[in-house]
């Protein structure tokens, strides 16, 4: 799964909006839309694509709406076969970020301009970092059909998806799951 992220971590979804609210029916509602300038501006003129998960108490619901429709798919907890949740986090792009800072000064000690080059290199690797820390959500069942989630945080829209939102998200499953094979 982790191999996955990394391939598709260039198509990860953008976070629009969260909202996690464990004493309300729908506990969990996720909506992002596709990564990209072109793709925020669709949203400003409210013609984008928008991927919404919402998580209930009982079920899990995925609904993709485009321009040409709107496809729902519903997956009860009770058909649950798997569940995966993670983060991942690019740290080569630290690793190169600290070499090419490292060389920034040494290379300024000799030349301001190519120093200063290879700093901004080293900034723009710290940045990177930061914008392609991904959230994966996975639900499958028994019949290998499910659905597949990875977000990113929003630059635009201000919203960051962390471990420790990927954490709770995961205890609500885990906690609905478990109440829904006791019933």
């Amino acid at each position: 799964m982790h191999n996955l992220a990394k391939l598709i971590g260039k198509s990860a979804l953008v976070v629009k909006s969260v909202r996690v609210d464990e004493n309300a029916d729908c506990q969990v509602m996720l909506v992002a839309r596709k990564a990209g300038l072109a793709a925020w501006f669709l949203a400003l003129l409210g013609i984008d694509s928008t991927f919404t998960l919402n998580i209930f108490r009982d079920r899990i619901e995925s609904i993709e709406g485009t321009l040409s429709g709107r496809i729902k798919t519903v997956i009860p907890l009770t058909a649950l076969d798997t569940y995966t949740s993670g983060f991942t986090k690019p740290v080569m792009y630290i690793v190169q970020g600290f070499i090419a800072l490292i060389l920034s000064f040494y290379f300024l000690s000799q030349s301001t301009g190519l120093g200063l080059a290879v700093l901004v290199i080293a900034l723009v690797l710290f940045v990177l970092y930061y914008l392609r820390k991904c959230l994966i959500l996975s639900f499958t069942t028994a019949g290998a059909n499910g659905i597949f989630f990875l977000y990113k945080r929003s630059v635009v829209e201000g919203i960051d998806v962390n471990e420790n939102f990927a954490e709770r998200v995961s205890d609500l499953v885990k906690r609905n799951y478990i109440m829904q094979a006791r019933a």
